[in-house]
């Protein structure tokens, strides 16, 4: 999987917005992923009703991609009829989105190479919807009756990767020394989730890794009790900070046989961050 986050598109002019695209565009190419996933902030606001011809922006490069993809919705992802942009996710060409009956809190499951749609899947992906107020408790629930429904159906569970866009509140209070990799350049902005999330997500034992975005300048993992917390990497130019932390995308590989994952930052020219180490709480790891 390859996670974009933060495009932010037509944030401020055309011409960041084409270099957003041309490296998504090279990112796919040289990593070839099965499915690409866009954590939140599609494009930016809804300023006099454009914000749906932001979202047919990103679907023309979406749909160009070649590859199945998937979203999460962000905070800056504004529309006047929401309903009309579940239904363009859901029918775009490649789309693996299917959040448009649940206001986009939905499931996918994913089979091992060759078996039949019949077969107990191998790995599910959760996506939440956290718009402008955080994981809250409409989320929060909706994650628990996805989890429920698939725990009642299954003789044996499968292990699961969680997407949303606004970090939990978790992000900030369970770093330490010991259980932080990465970068840390600003704060965690969890707006209303008040630490009721985390409980919920590792009540099924399931759930190994979360995935965000929306802090630009962050992009690290904590190893916290039942679940790694991952901040994806800033993709968007026209969105802040790229003059603080490189943009680029997150790749995510899960070994289906045994449900064992990892995670490299990466760039569109092939590069990979270096120096990463052990680092304090607050420290720029680069």
């Amino acid at each position: 999987m390859l996670q974009f986050t933060d495009f932010h598109f037509f944030r401020v002019t055309a011409a960041e917005d084409e270099q957003t695209v041309a490296d998504c565009r090279r990112n796919i190419d040289r990593h070839q992923p099965d499915f690409v996933i866009a954590s939140g902030d599609l494009w930016h606001d809804n300023p006099q009703g454009k914000g749906q011809g932001y979202l047919e922006f990103a679907l023309k490069h979406f749909t160009s991609w070649g590859v199945p993809w998937a979203i999460c919705w962000g905070n800056h992802d504004l529309l006047d009829d929401y309903q009309k942009g579940h239904d363009m996710l859901e029918s775009a060409d490649r789309s693996l989105y299917r959040g448009g009956a649940n206001h986009g809190d939905y499931r996918l499951e994913v089979r091992a190479p060759g078996a039949p749609p019949s077969s107990a899947p191998v790995l599910d992906v959760f996506f939440l919807n956290t718009n402008d107020e955080g994981l809250g408790p409409w989320q929060i629930d909706a994650l628990q009756r996805m989890t429920t429904h698939v725990a009642s159906r299954r003789p044996k569970p499968a292990p699961a990767l969680l997407f949303f866009h606004v970090p939990l509140l978790d992000y900030e209070t369970r770093i330490k020394a010991d259980t932080f990799t990465g970068i840390k350049l600003e704060g965690v902005s969890r707006y209303k989730e008040n630490g009721a999330a985390f409980p919920v997500i590792t009540a099924p034992k399931t759930i190994r890794a979360c995935f965000c975005g929306h802090n630009h300048v962050n992009d690290y993992v904590i190893k916290a009790p039942g679940v790694d917390l991952h901040y994806g990497r800033s993709t968007g130019y026209a969105g802040y900070g790229g003059e603080k932390l490189r943009k680029g995308a997150k790749l995510i590989e899960v070994d289906l046989a045994t449900g064992a994952y990892q995670q490299t930052t990466v760039f569109a020219d092939g590069s990979k961050p270096v120096g990463w180490r052990k680092a304090r709480a607050g420290a720029a790891v680069v």
